[in-house]
C-alpha cells in the first residue's frame, strides 16, 4: 500500500510539474508574442505618423503655392485689364470727330502692355492667352502700312481697332473672373474663341485646305468684331470643320508652323 501511494504521489507531483511547466511556457510565449506585436505596432505607428506629417507638410506647401499663384494670377489679371483700358484712353485722346483717329496705338502704352504680358504669361492659361493674342493683333494692325513702294508708310483710320478692343474688354474680364472663381458668362469665352478662329483662318494662305476661306467664312470687308463673331457663330460647324482640316494639314510631317498649330488647338479646345 505504501509503495502504491508513493507511485501515485510521485505521478501526481509530476503531472503538477508538467502542468505548471506548460502554463509557464504558454505565458512566456504569450508575452513574447505580445512584445513582438507591440514593437511592430509601435514601428507602424511611427512610420504612419511620419507619413502623416509628410502629407501635412506637402499639403501646406501646396496650399502656399496655390495661394501665391492665385494672388499672382489675380494681380496679373487686374494689371492687364487696367493697362488695356489705359491704352485705349490715351489712344482716344487723338480722336477727331470729323477726321477720325489717324494714329496708331500709343507706342509707349503698347510697349508696356507687351512687357506686362511677358511678365505675367506664366499665370495665364491657354484661354487667357488666346484672348490676349487678339488684343496684341489689334494693336499691331493699327501701325502704319509699308507697301514697299518707297512711299512713306500709310496710316489708316484706327477707330475700328479701338472699337475692336472695346468689344474684347468685357469678354476678357469675364474670362479672367471665371479663372478666379467669380461668376461669369460662358458665352464670352465662346465669342473670343470664334473671333480668334475667324481671324486665324482668314489670315493664313494655304489653298490646299481652303484657307483663307471663301463664301460663308470670308470676312473680307468686315471690320467690326461683333459682325465677325456673328458670322462665325452662324457657321460654327463649318468653322470647326475647317479648323480640324487645317490642324491635320499643319500636323503632317511632324508639324512645322508651330504658332498656327498652337492657336488652332487653343480654339478647338473651346469650340469642340
Amino acid at each position: 500500500m505504501e509503495y502504491i501511494l508513493s507511485i501515485l504521489s510521485g505521478g501526481l507531483s509530476g503531472a503538477v510539474l508538467v502542468w505548471l511547466a506548460k502554463g509557464w511556457i504558454s505565458e512566456r510565449l504569450k508575452q513574447s508574442i505580445q512584445h513582438e506585436y507591440a514593437e511592430k505596432l509601435e514601428s507602424y505607428k511611427t512610420e504612419l505618423n511620419s507619413k502623416v506629417e509628410g502629407i501635412k507638410h506637402e499639403n501646406q506647401v501646396s496650399q502656399l503655392r496655390t495661394t501665391l499663384f492665385f494672388d499672382h494670377q489675380r494681380d496679373a489679371f487686374a494689371t492687364l485689364i487696367t493697362k488695356i483700358a489705359q491704352v485705349n484712353t490715351d489712344w482716344l485722346k487723338h480722336y477727331d470727330p470729323d477726321e477720325g483717329l489717324y494714329e496708331p496705338v500709343p507706342f509707349e502704352g503698347y510697349r508696356e502692355f507687351k512687357s506686362l504680358l511677358y511678365k505675367h504669361q506664366l499665370f495665364l492659361n491657354e484661354e487667357c492667352l488666346m484672348a490676349m493674342s487678339l488684343v496684341t493683333s489689334a494693336y499691331t494692325r493699327s501701325f502704319p502700312y509699308d507697301d514697299r513702294s518707297g512711299a512713306p508708310p500709310h496710316q489708316n483710320d484706327s477707330s475700328s481697332h479701338v472699337s475692336y478692343i472695346e468689344y474684347l474688354q468685357p469678354r476678357i474680364a469675364s474670362i479672367f473672373r471665371s479663372k478666379i472663381g467669380v461668376a461669369s458668362d460662358p458665352q464670352h469665352l465662346v465669342d473670343i474663341a470664334v473671333l480668334s478662329a475667324i481671324e486665324l483662318v482668314n489670315s493664313y494662305h494655304f489653298l490646299e485646305v481652303d484657307i483663307p476661306p471663301k463664301g460663308n467664312l470670308s470676312i473680307k470687308g468686315i471690320n467690326n468684331a461683333s459682325d465677325k463673331v456673328a458670322l462665325g457663330l452662324k457657321n460654327k460647324d463649318e468653322l470647326i470643320s475647317l479648323l480640324e482640316n487645317f490642324d491635320a494639314y499643319l500636323n503632317r510631317d511632324g508639324g512645322w508652323l508651330h504658332e498656327a498649330q498652337l492657336k488652332v488647338k487653343r480654339i478647338l479646345n473651346v469650340l469642340r
